[in-house]
């Protein structure tokens, strides 16, 4: 009796403690927007359906290629549906469910979520989220503090890569996907 005590208790000590890592987490706005709507715009709507090809087509999100991706949940039944209608072209492209677990101010939650569950050890994770809560998510999964995400800015990614213990390293990259985008970061 004794043993199964203890090797239940062993068990239940490595699942409380399990942790992952990630080798790349893709974080990105949701595409344009209607001014003080819910939707995207147009250019929105184009942007949605090009990302799967800009992920698809460019190698350094495909080692390997996202196998989780997740969109901010809705608040409430009138909420802002952009981050789903950016991402579900993605998920349909890559053939994977799209996770609307967490709200978009729950990024403490999301980044526990992808750090602790070990079914993201070693995968990229794409996550679409609102430009004001991307700083909270950056540095809750360890980041280096990226700054503010400006209202007016859809066309960037940031790319946080683990290759060891220490803090991910973060790039800012340019989409340069839709005719307007920024050819630099200083435009």
């Amino acid at each position: 009796m004794k043993k199964i005590f203890l090797i239940t208790g062993l068990i239940l000590t490595v699942l409380s403690a399990a942790s992952a890592t990630p080798k790349k987490v893709v974080i990105i706005r949701h595409a344009e927007k209607i001014q003080g709507g819910k939707d995207l715009n147009l250019q929105g709507y184009k942007r949605a359906g090009a990302l799967p090809y800009y992920f698809s087509g460019t190698p350094i999100y495909n080692d390997p290629a996202p196998r989780h991706i997740f969109a901010a949940a809705l608040d409430e039944a009138d909420s802002s549906v952009r981050p789903i209608q950016t991402c579900t072209p993605i998920a349909n492209y890559f053939k994977v469910p799209l996770n609307i677990e967490f709200k978009h101010t729950e990024t403490d939650q999301l980044a526990q979520e992808i750090l602790k569950n070990p079914k993201y050890d070693g995968s990229t994770v794409l996550v679409c989220w609102s430009h004001g809560h991307i700083r909270p998510l950056v540095l809750a999964l360890g980041g280096e503090d990226p700054g503010k995400w400006n209202a007016d800015i859809f066309d960037q990614v940031y790319l946080l890569t683990f290759e060891d213990s220490t803090q991910p390293k973060l790039q800012k990259i340019l989409q340069k996907l839709m005719f307007g985008d920024r050819a630099s970061f200083t435009d």
